[in-house]
């Protein structure tokens, strides 16, 4: 599959056309520089208050131009690759327009106004959606952050409250077309699961595994209702790793998610910059190797201990918080240094 952007996806395209600093169509100033991978970062909010909400102008999310790069996309890969395209969940949506301080304050003071902006966010994107869908495209992938490494960004009681009736609007409306709708969220969304499972999407992405993630675990309680994608530490393996531990990782997921298939092989979040080629390489031969049905899971299981056996896998997969603290105790050997770095200053990407 290729992921294509329509315009107004804030912060990606906009940037390579404008510059370094730009104003999108709802109002906010963006600004960036080589750091800023793999956008830009706010500079203002536009809703602040009840009087802000009220002059917000609207764009048209049928402009024509919004669908340009997907139906590009969709010549250039001529039936060889789904084309699958992005749009925003009430939840990003409205914390790009107002900031989490904003929805923090809300949450607890104005509820009414942070359920006007979500429904409103939430349905001009949804109309987006249908406009790409129109437009040809395969699936629809909605991007609505809602966990960082230790939980979710809001307390779970105030997402199924407040948050969960206007995602579940949008889904049930993309999803009704029959197209497959894949949600992203990073983070760790284990204490809504639940929830998220009763959602009719076709995939979950990406299953960040440094925050406690536990693929094995979701497999088995959850089974095949959902396709799990992800799970190859991005952080922690693919940049710091090497191929075997790479190789490591990526048979742990065929061997954790792979039988029965709904299973995408995939980092747990992006290949950025910081990853070496030949990690990303090792995962396309890893896949293309062992990951061919019907499954060999002995010859998976023997591979996995002879890697083990090579000393891979050292610290890498951080599947628990508590595992954490282990790395950051454990001998400084040059596998376990490099983990500590990562671990002590990289953020939930």
């Amino acid at each position: 599959m290729v992921w294509s952007a329509p315009l107004g996806f804030t912060s990606f395209a906009n940037i390579q056309q404008h510059g370094e600093r730009y104003q999108d169509e709802w109002g906010a100033w963006y600004g960036s520089d080589e750091s800023s991978w793999p956008g830009a970062w706010m500079e203002n909010f536009v809703v602040n208050n009840r009087e802000e909400w009220r002059k917000v102008q609207f764009p048209d999310p049928r402009l024509p131009e919004r669908v340009a790069q997907p139906k590009r996309a969709l010549e250039l890969v001529e039936g060889e690759l789904a084309v699958v395209a992005g749009v925003r969940g009430p939840f990003s949506a409205t914390w790009m327009l107002s900031g989490m301080e904003n929805i923090s304050r809300w949450v607890i003071k104005e509820p009414d106004l942070l359920e006007d902006v979500l429904r409103e966010m939430g349905r001009w994107n949804t109309e987006m959606g249908l406009f790409l869908i129109e437009s040809g495209v395969d699936a629809i992938m909605i991007h609505d952050d809602w966990g960082m490494n230790m939980g979710t960004l809001v307390k779970p009681e105030h997402w199924k409250r407040h948050f969960l009736p206007y995602i579940a609007e949008e889904v049930e409306t993309l999803a009704a077309t029959g197209t497959p709708i894949i949600m992203h969220s990073d983070g760790n969304l284990n204490a809504i699961m639940d929830e998220i499972i009763q959602l009719p999407i076709s995939a979950l992405n990406p299953i960040q595994r440094n925050s406690g993630m536990d693929l094995a675990a979701l497999k088995q309680t959850y089974e095949n209702r959902l396709c799990l994608i992800g799970n190859i530490s991005a952080s922690l393996t693919l940049a710091h790793g090497k191929p075997d531990d790479v190789e490591l990782e990526a048979l742990e997921c065929i061997r954790d998610a792979g039988p029965g298939g709904a299973s995408i092989m995939a980092p747990d979040h992006s290949y950025h910059n910081a990853i070496p080629t030949e990690n990303v390489w090792r995962v396309f031969e890893t896949c293309k190797a062992y990951g061919r049905y019907p499954l060999d899971m002995d010859v998976i299981t023997t591979r996995i201990e002879e890697l083990i056996g090579q000393g891979a896998g050292l610290g890498w997969a951080v599947k628990k918080p508590d595992a954490q603290k282990d790395v950051l105790a454990a001998k400084k050997t040059k596998a376990t240094a490099q983990a500590n770095i990562c671990l002590r200053f990289t953020p939930c990407l």
